[in-house]
């Protein structure tokens, strides 16, 4: 309890889940494509893989 108390859990959902995909391969796959979707390459999209 008393670690609870020197370390209060953040409210901010970002702060609690920031660092949590690190190093984390398919995470920087989804920042890849999403890179690609952004600069107007919507090759990397897969009709059949959309469910």
């Amino acid at each position: 309890m008393q670690k609870q108390i020197a370390h209060p859990k953040s409210s901010n959902w970002l702060e609690q889940i920031s660092g949590s995909f690190k190093d984390e391969p398919a995470f920087e796959e989804i920042l890849a494509l999403g890179q690609a979707i952004r600069r107007g390459d919507e090759s990397v999209l897969d009709p059949s893989e959309i469910k």
